[in-house]
């Protein structure tokens, strides 16, 4: 019991620590937010958000028991307080009408199955994430932190496909999405040489159209933008149509050498 009321001392003093960096930079948030832990979990975390507008109601952060000893765990409660942040000020990005409308035309358009549209799912999931990160990479900005990320980042790299294209693609989008991170922020270049050894290995399993491709949705998620809706919604398709170009393309992985 001592054990577990340690826990929660230390994640709401961890969850007071990160309201309040955010409300500093200019970011505040008006509903209630709450931390709780899952020892079942066996990723890092999740956000609940019970309320899509300012003042109305709870949001929960849920995170794993292992992550309390995690040095990215103040990463993690920023990461999930932008999400709110973001849903608190009506952004397109994070307006679920406005995400399934898209993500419905295009599979409707393209024809896609199950596995298909959970990755083209899971691929939205890298640009809302690289939109919510500008503010966790803004307040975590001392050396320490920066490392910190590297070596996160590093960690997310895959080296070798599967041989399935579905979730190749998911490989590959994840890969685009942790070297885009980084260069989105003008810290690559430390991990540069590994990280590129890890992405020039999985992608030479591959024709030469799949890396241009890649290199093409690396460059959209490291330059993207958030304007207003009209243009997220165009934005959305586009980013939505090159990764159609990395599940479908004209040659996908011949044989895993």
């Amino acid at each position: 019991m001592l054990e577990s009321k340690r826990q929660d001392e230390f994640l709401n003093q961890s969850l007071a620590l990160a309201v309040k960096n955010m409300r500093n930079a200019g970011y505040e948030l008006h509903n209630d937010v709450i931390i709780e832990i899952d020892p079942n979990l066996q990723y890092m975390g999740y956000v609940k958000i019970e309320s899509r507008s300012l003042n109305e109601g709870l949001s929960s952060i849920v995170v794993a028991d292992w992550a309390l000893d995690s040095d990215m765990l103040h990463g993690f409660i920023l990461h999930e307080l932008s999400h709110i942040y973001y849903t608190e000020i009506n952004s397109p990005s994070h307006q679920t009408d406005v995400i399934d409308e898209v993500l419905n035309l295009i599979i409707e358009n393209e024809g896609l199955s199950n596995l298909e549209s959970r990755s083209l799912n899971e691929g939205f999931n890298h640009l809302q994430n690289i939109i919510v990160d500008d503010i966790v990479f803004q307040l975590m900005n001392n050396t320490r932190d920066i490392k910190l990320i590297q070596e996160f980042f590093l960690t997310w790299m895959s080296d070798q496909p599967t041989g399935n294209n579905v979730l190749d693609t998911s490989l590959l989008a994840r890969n685009a999405f942790a070297r885009a991170s980084l260069k989105r922020r003008n810290i690559f270049h430390e991990v540069s040489d590994q990280m590129n050894i890890k992405n020039e290995r999985f992608l030479s399993f591959y024709e030469h159209s799949n890396k241009q491709s890649f290199e093409i949705f690396e460059d959209f998620l490291v330059n993207f933008n958030l304007n207003d809706m009209d243009d997220f919604s165009t934005k959305l398709l586009e980013y939505f149509e090159l990764m159609i170009t990395l599940l479908r393309p004209d040659k996908s992985v011949e044989t895993l050498k």
